[in-house]
């Protein structure tokens, strides 16, 4: 998975604008220079915003800079020298770039801004004094780059040729490793997500790495009978070359099977094979195996180790992160269930070719989701990049994986066992749930049911007020355009009848996710009985 962007970062002096822009013209890519977007937006040079309006105004227009020119693709990107003080600067950048450091020894920076324009932030008598201390205040901050080339005696040209010298070098270590990582962090409970391509045969060696399975021996393999048969082989043999000994269970496939018999089949299987607390549980397949696996890792023993290996897009960037795991009840889905993070979770992009492309949309419900709940500018993103998504465009999947991956992270952060903001993550889902439970969970994919949940939740925020029409008319169109349905074909009443039973609802009553905006949504407890059988009523009359 070749990175999107080159991002150029460092130090005030270094060469930054002059390298991006000879290694742009080389690599026919685009040209982005931070400082200069920033002069363009404000209409003045920088001294004279540094001026005129202080520091902290530069900073609030460069990060507005940023976040724009990291939802670009093939640029090089030139940053400011202070980019790397705002954590949120480089998290962006990250996403679709290969952050590259630029340094220089302190009295060759000295002498070549002496040369250049006036600097707002080495402004003082001892220019060396200033250099030093600003480099030593942002040293840590650089540490987070993914490589750095020294241009204190390189030219132009031989700085350009180094950088893409390393960019040959990820690329051929990049084919079958792991290229991404996102962290959650949530202390002693925190793990990454590793997302790569063609890195399933890593699987083993990842697991061994970990400090958590240093003791590991018995690891229970968990998949369907779809799932199985393509990756299992894969799986145990990587498992193998690690040291593990893999004992490998198929269930049959489908959503009536995340059931507690199932579960029962699993503990009964663990016990006789003589799995204890040093064991392990690895999910391989879509969401079923995932939320089923980490229940039963999550009470075999009072817990074992869960490693989350999914294998649908759905999977991938939804259930598969934040530790939810359940099985349902013929009363309501997810109904019995704990808060449970696995100690890895490992995504192979290459697995989502063998999907049908039913489930690639239904995956893609919850990735829409994200946008509209926290990131409008991503929302738009997959406006654009719809076609390249379920034509299964490694580059692009990737990025959209990782990106509904950290958006997920930083909520589950926030909030580990929703009481607060990790309820935005339900968008869609109270009528969603609903629709699954009324078919038996047989009609509906988990996401199909979800984006006619949104759909639903858009219409009742319209009438409210909450949202504007035309932006509720795009969150249909995008989901029309993906397939997914835009309309709730059942009769109000037999939907209003079992929301008080979903597992969300407070005091029989059910909350819904309102948008408010594309990238923004609420929470709200009074929605009214007949607020939801109108909005019902209009998607089900929507053509």
């Amino acid at each position: 998975m070749k990175k999107s962007n080159i991002v150029l970062t460092g130090f005030m002096g270094v060469g930054k604008t002059e390298v991006g822009r000879r290694l742009a013209e080389l690599l026919e890519m685009k040209f982005i220079d931070t400082d200069t977007a920033v002069e363009s937006a404000v209409g003045m040079k920088i001294p004279d915003i540094f001026q005129k309006y202080g520091e902290e105004r530069f900073r609030c227009e460069e990060a507005a800079v940023i976040r724009k020119a990291a939802l670009c693709s093939n640029c090089v990107i030139a940053t400011g020298g202070g980019v790397v003080l705002n954590p949120e600067n480089m998290r962006a950048l990250r996403e679709k770039g290969m952050i590259i450091l630029l340094s220089a020894q302190p009295s060759v920076i000295a002498d070549r801004v002496m040369k250049t324009a006036k600097r707002p932030l080495l402004q003082g008598d001892d220019l060396n004094e200033r250099i030093r201390n600003l480099l030593s205040e942002r040293a840590p901050y650089y540490q987070d780059c993914d490589d750095r080339v020294d241009t204190s005696e390189l030219s132009i040209e031989q700085v350009v040729e180094r950088i893409i010298s390393l960019l040959d070098e990820n690329q051929e270590t990049g084919e079958a490793g792991i290229l991404e990582t996102v962290q959650v962090d949530l202390k002693e409970r925190g793990y990454s997500i590793k997302i790569g391509a063609g890195n399933l045969e890593c699987l083993g060696e990842a697991m061994a790495a970990l400090e958590p399975l240093q003791d590991v021996k018995s690891v229970l393999v968990v998949t369907d009978e779809r799932v199985g048969p393509l990756y299992g082989k894969q799986v145990l043999g990587s498992l193998k070359r690690a040291g593990f000994i893999p004992l490998y269970h198929q269930l049959p496939e489908g959503e009536e099977y995340k059931s507690l018999e199932s579960a029962d089949q699993l503990y009964t299987a663990a016990i006789e094979n003589g799995l204890d607390r040093e064991s392990a549980v690895v999910a391989l397949g879509g969401g079923v195996v995932g939320d089923l696996a980490g229940f039963v890792a999550s009470t075999y023993m009072r817990g074992i180790s869960l490693i989350q290996v999914p294998t649908t897009l759905l999977a991938q960037v939804d259930s598969s992160v934040g530790g939810k795991v359940a099985v349902n009840h013929p009363l309501g889905k997810n109904m019995i269930g704990s808060f449970y993070q696995p100690q890895l979770v490992f995504i192979d992009v290459h697995v989502l070719k063998t999907l049908a492309p039913r489930e690639v949309r239904a995956g893609l419900a919850e990735v829409i989701k994200y946008g509209v709940i926290h990131d409008g500018d991503f929302f738009s993103y997959l406006e654009g990049q719809l076609q390249q998504i379920l034509a299964l465009d490694e580059g692009v999947l990737s990025y959209v994986i990782k990106k509904s991956c950290a958006i997920k992270a930083r909520v589950v952060e926030e909030d580990e066992r929703e009481d607060g903001v990790r309820a935005f993550l339900n968008f869609g889902h109270t009528i969603g749930h609903a629709l699954e439970a009324l078919t038996f969970y047989r009609n509906y994919r988990h996401g199909e049911a979800v984006a006619a949940g949104m759909v639903a939740a858009a219409e009742i925020a319209v009438e409210r007020g909450l949202l504007e029409e035309e932006e509720k008319n795009r969150l249909k169109k995008l989901l029309d355009r993906a397939g997914l349905p835009v309309t709730v074909p059942l009769a109000a009443d037999e939907i209003l009848s079992i929301l008080p039973r979903d597992k969300k609802a407070r005091h029989g009553r059910p909350r819904f996710v309102l948008p408010l905006a594309l990238g923004s949504v609420n929470l709200f407890e009074d929605v009214e009985t007949d607020e939801i059988r109108a909005a019902l009523e209009r998607c089900r009359k929507t053509e």
